[in-house]
């Protein structure tokens, strides 16, 4: 799972921005497209925006404002000024001048999710929390509300608050079921859980997220919980195919990583001790066809199973036969394997 003060810095500091760069973002604010015309100085300032010149473009927004403050363009002008401003605390205030001096425009929203997350990275969680709740209470069918009721739900799980974090991400689920984020908050939830070592609860909230959203792109991050949930719960062969799952469908991601190591732990205590040769039959990297060829001899009477290993970047299903004492009767079950299925072997110690 993704997985007492020092710990929790560490947590908030370390974990929670690297699955901040994993959340669906919130849709960008635009202009309204006014039809009158545009300031000279608001169009420079756009165009130095677009650019990547921020310290240019602020300073023309900035004599834009000073010369046009109740123009149409004046709140996303003042917007884009914070967007392009560096320092955290400054780019705060002026987000905050932004709500208070045009608190009718589309752009408040988004100057005040972003304001909460200014201060969740300054490290002021409180105050980052009456900002994300202060959206809510103004702004509840904003784009950002679900954002920000994620947030709101993650800060309080990290603080140990679950009770309370638990109803946060429920809201997501009441609130928002159109919004990006109903797999964060069924996990987040099943996260609450498992912190409190609720593994039975945990495991359903997470299978949940399965069966509900089987194409979610957190995929790697719910198989790589329900695992460590079954490991917790003493269910190891569970385990081991749910990691063997996430090893298959999303190769590529971390947690793919760590649960290699874990299917080769785990499958070591499924060979008997007496158990310590077997026969490979086959070798390969589609998932697919180690199945068929894995079923095929199942259902002929073999003890037939599949390993999953990664070499150089590439995965690999062993399909192998037998958990046998002896090399002796591992070489008479390996000429019976090539002999009567026609299939090449070799054996294994292990």
């Amino acid at each position: 799972m993704r997985k007492f003060a020092i710990l929790l810095v560490i947590f908030m500091f370390f974990v929670i921005p690297s699955l901040w760069a994993r959340l669906p973002s919130p849709p960008t604010q635009t202009g309204g497209g006014q039809a009158q015309e545009k300031p000279i100085k608001y169009i420079r300032g756009m165009n130095l925006y677009s650019e990547g010149k921020y310290k240019e473009a602020r300073k023309e927004f900035k004599k834009f404002l000073s010369l046009y403050p109740d123009s149409a363009f004046a709140p996303e002008a003042h917007f884009k000024m914070a967007e392009a401003t560096e320092d955290f605390w400054e780019a705060a205030r002026e987000y905050r001048n932004l709500t208070l001096r045009y608190p009718d425009s589309p752009f408040v929203p988004q100057a005040q999710f972003r304001i909460g997350q200014h201060y969740y990275l300054k490290g002021d969680y409180e105050q980052s929390l009456k900002d994300y709740r202060k959206l809510l209470k103004l702004y509840p069918q904003s784009s950002y509300a679900p954002a920000s009721q994620y947030w709101v739900g993650s800060m309080l799980l990290a603080q140990k608050r679950y009770d309370e974090a638990r109803m946060e991400f429920e809201k997501i689920l009441e609130n928002y079921p159109q919004s990006n984020y109903l797999d964060w908050a069924q996990v987040g939830i099943g996260d609450s859980y498992t912190k409190e070592g609720n593994y039975s609860l945990a495991l359903t909230e997470y299978q949940k997220v399965i069966a509900d959203y089987p194409k979610s792109d957190i995929l790697n991050l719910i198989y790589f919980n329900l695992g460590e949930c079954y490991q917790r719960e003493g269910k190891e062969k569970e385990a081991l195919e749910v990691y063997q799952r996430l090893v298959t469908e999303c190769p590529d991601s971390l947690e793919a990583i760590e649960a290699q190591k874990r299917i080769s732990t785990l499958q070591k205590k499924f060979l008997p001790v007496a158990g310590r040769y077997s026969i490979q039959v086959g070798a390969f990297g589609e998932k697919a066809r180690a199945d068929r060829l894995a079923k095929r001899l199942r259902d002929k009477g073999y003890d037939t199973y599949i390993i999953i290993i990664t070499i150089e970047g590439r995965r690999f299903h062993r399909v192998r036969v037998g958990r046998l004492a002896t090399e002796a009767e591992a070489q008479e079950l390996a000429t019976k394997l090539k002999k009567e299925e026609n299939l090449p072997t070799r054996i294994f110690s292990d």
